[in-house]
C-alpha cells in the first residue's frame, strides 16, 4: 500500500520520526453503548496511522444522524492497541468525554 499514502520523508533529517499524510480515514469501531439518560448512544473509536510507529484515536459518540467527536484522546503504536485502551475507558471518563464532545 505505499501508493496508497504520502511519505514527508524527502529532505528530512536521518532517525528523527517523520509525519505522514494518509489518504484513507481513520479505521472505525465500535466499542459500546453510553445512556445519557434521554438517548442510548454509539460510541465508536476511530484510529488513524499519523506515522509508521503511531496511531491517534478519539471517540465518536452517535445517535442517529448526531454525532459528537472528541478530540484526539488516545496514542498508541498500533491501530489494535488504540482500540483496546478505548475498550478500557471506565465509564466515568467516557461520561466527561461525551460532555465535553457535546460543547
Amino acid at each position: 500500500m505505499a501508493g496508497d499514502q504520502y511519505d514527508a520523508t524527502d529532505g528530512a533529517e536521518e532517525g528523527r520520526p517523520q509525519l505522514r499524510m494518509w489518504d484513507e480515514a481513520g479505521q472505525e469501531a465500535p466499542i459500546g453503548n453510553l445512556d445519557d439518560g434521554e438517548r442510548r448512544w454509539k460510541i465508536l473509536v476511530i484510529a488513524e496511522p499519523v506515522a509508521d510507529d503511531l496511531v491517534r484515536g478519539w471517540l465518536s459518540f452517535r445517535f442517529d444522524d448526531e454525532k459528537h467527536d472528541t478530540a484526539p484522546v488516545i496514542l498508541e503504536e498500533s491501530v489494535a492497541h488504540v482500540i483496546e485502551r478505548a475498550v478500557a475507558l471506565p465509564e466515568p471518563t467516557l461520561r466527561q468525554l461525551f460532555r465535553s464532545a457535546r460543547r
